[in-house]
């Protein structure tokens, strides 16, 4: 079928829907070309190192500042997932009958990755098709909570979110780390922003300018995250209609979040993110491995796996947005996250059949530095609070002006408020009655 064709077909459907917007967006979609791509052509420095002794290697080399995509902000998030299965909904007050989130999604459904994609997309963006399907025009990551043997519930959402963190923060840091500077981050409840410091010019030399801005940016990105949830947890909401109070630290948080940022950091850390269309490719391909090696179950092992942990971790009586609807919140986060897994004695035979009688753990470490570079020392991230928000406690305390060197003290106050409201037990995976 030509392009014209194609228009044209374009062109009746918009007509017999009424949608002259909609048209415009489509082709626009449909005619999408990346929205960045690397600078790889060779310079003369590189082809001078021919003529040396690392010449019989090739021409490997970092790029100049100059040459670093310029990968475009991430602004959106994806709308996943309230902690449980087949959750109920209520509007204000008044509960919406026949309505549910199933939430929970299998490995081999979800489809693929969109660079800052949110609820969903016009146009795939450069993924490659699903299994037997051609590539539409309205695009959906498929996104839900995946239970895994050895790393508990993951949002792939998240997983999504934070890969798209980190790789826009390397750009970023990879083109200022001559000069520092600042780097904006989304509005999320305040103003955001990373003081980044010039970089000691021998360890830049040495080390090169993608093994400093990667590992940096994972860092940032992760700190990110932190922020997320503690500034949900005060209110605000990405989705004004949808409160996520009921989602901040929920017991896959942080675990996703630091996973998803480790995943941007591998894609790049291989070159994966030339392009757009390159990097939705591998980002689908490294969410997809870590899944495997995660040992992720199908969904009725997992729903076997949420309603072990009903009434302890979650209560199924209770419907979106209730806050108690999660009734364990894991506020870990460093220098190690564990994730939280379905005690054995509580598996039923599919759970048990998937993971066997005791599936080993995968935690995460939080790396502070690398290669003699302290993180913190090198970038802070700045987050100026809203005048009512900072007239709350505990920022009235704090100051108008946080970092994430603040983070502790802000976790401390809402684990006590946490454990007021449901106990002891309240922040811990424990599944025995406080």
């Amino acid at each position: 079928m030509t392009d014209n064709q194609n228009l044209a077909g374009l062109r009746r459907a918009a007509r017999s829907l009424g949608f002259g917007l909609l048209f415009a967006l489509l082709v626009t979609a449909c005619s999408a070309e990346p929205r960045w791509h690397s600078k790889d052509e060779p310079l003369a420095r590189d082809a001078a190192q021919l003529f040396r002794a690392q010449g019989s290697a090739g021409a490997p080399r970092d790029p100049y500042a100059g040459e670093v995509a310029e990968v475009p902000q991430r602004r959106n998030m994806r709308p996943c997932c309230a902690f449980g299965a087949q959750l109920h909904v209520r509007v204000g007050p008044v509960p919406i009958p026949l309505y549910f989130f199933g939430n929970l999604v299998d490995r081999r459904t979800i489809r693929h990755h969109v660079y800052d994609s949110g609820l969903a997309t016009l146009g795939d963006k450069g993924a490659q098709p699903a299994r037997n399907k051609r590539k539409g025009l309205w695009h959906s990551e498929g996104n839900g909570l995946v239970y895994t043997c050895r790393g508990g519930f993951l949002d792939i959402a998240h997983l999504r979110d934070y890969s798209d963190t980190t790789l826009y923060l390397a750009t970023m840091v990879a083109r200022l780390l001559e000069t520092g500077g600042e780097i904006t981050l989304p509005y999320e409840g305040a103003t955001i922003h990373v003081d980044l410091r010039a970089a000691d010019g021998r360890m830049l030399q040495d080390q090169g300018r993608w093994a400093m801005a990667t590992p940096l940016a994972q860092w940032l990105a992760y700190q990110s995250s932190i922020w997320h949830e503690i500034v949900t947890w005060f209110g605000w909401s990405t989705f004004p209609l949808f409160p996520e109070k009921v989602s901040s630290f929920s017991p896959e948080d942080s675990y996703s979040n630091l996973l998803g940022a480790r995943i941007g950091a591998a894609v790049i850390s291989q070159r994966g993110a030339r392009d757009e269309f390159a990097y939705n490719r591998n980002v689908d391909r490294w969410i997809d491995r870590t899944l495997i090696l995660a040992e992720a179950v199908p969904v009725a092992a997992a729903e076997e796996a949420m309603m072990a942990v009903d009434g302890v971790w979650w209560n199924s009586g209770k419907r979106v947005p209730d806050f108690s609807l999660v009734l364990r919140r894991n506020f870990q986060t460093g220098p190690t996250v564990d994730p939280w897994l379905v005690p054995p004695e509580r598996f039923g035979p599919l759970l048990r059949k998937a993971c066997g009688d005791h599936p080993d753990s995968l935690a995460i470490e939080t790396v502070e530095s690398m290669g003699g570079m302290d993180f913190a020392a090198q970038a802070t991230l700045v987050i100026d609070l809203p005048p009512d928000l900072a007239a709350q406690e505990p920022f009235a305390s704090l100051g108008p002006r946080l970092t994430q060197k603040d983070f502790p003290v802000l976790l401390a106050y809402l684990r006590k408020q946490n454990e007021q409201l449901f106990g002891p037990l309240a922040d811990r995976p424990d599944v025995a009655a406080p």
